[in-house]
């Protein structure tokens, strides 16, 4: 398999707190990555790197054979995804929150809404399009946020804790998700938990 994301050496620092020292990494096309370790450990900090949010103290990034730099990070963010742990939803309902990036993108009408329902139907929330997405259960959102990255299809998805604090149901139905989106849709995936078993599984 290709290599489509790559730390080398990879040092970042806030303030006078070091969150990662070091670390070279290879994210493979079309796999699923896990990264293991306990809260505090430079997780986050390491998924925003890679989704080009957060830029390294020292080292370098690569992806797609190429070195992300000031110049080219734009263009790169187009290609990664991140959700984020704690839920962030516009004031809206699930439809307008799922197609939202795909309408920046200026995608046709036609395609946004076959892409909503196609992602909602894989989140198994398929018949909430008009629910309001703030009103919605805390694992019913967090498959709303999912879903909204699934629709723009990047070739790297990035997972912080995607099922930190959902009852089992709904922990179930993410890790479908996400096997899913792997394996239909061919997207590389990097997840960011501190369950070991959850990491064995996927």
């Amino acid at each position: 398999m290709s290599i489509i994301a790559e730390l080398r050496e990879v040092t970042k620092s806030f303030a006078d707190q070091e969150a990662l020292n070091n670390v070279s990494l290879q994210v493979h096309e079309g796999e699923i990555l896990g990264l293991l370790g306990p809260n505090g450990s430079g997780k986050t900090t390491l998924l925003k790197i890679l989704a080009f949010i957060e830029k390294p103290t020292k080292g370098e990034v690569n992806f797609g054979g190429r070195q992300v730099k000031d110049s080219n990070a734009g263009q790169m963010r187009m290609e990664s995804t991140l959700v984020f742990q704690k839920t962030v939803l516009f004031s809206t309902t699930v439809h307008n929150n799922v197609a939202y990036g795909l309408k920046i993108r200026g995608k046709p009408k036609k395609e946004v809404e076959e892409l909503v329902r196609k992602t909602l139907k894989m989140v198994q929330l398929e018949g909430f399009e008009k629910r309001h997405a703030k009103r919605l259960s805390g694992g019913e959102q967090q498959r709303v946020a999912l879903a909204r990255a699934l629709t723009l299809n990047t070739r790297l998805l990035l997972l912080d804790e995607p099922t930190a604090n959902l009852d089992p149901e709904n922990v179930s139905i993410v890790e479908e998700a996400i096997a899913a989106a792997n394996q239909e849709l061919k997207t590389t995936i990097v997840m960011a938990t501190h369950n070991m078993f959850q990491a064995k599984k996927l």
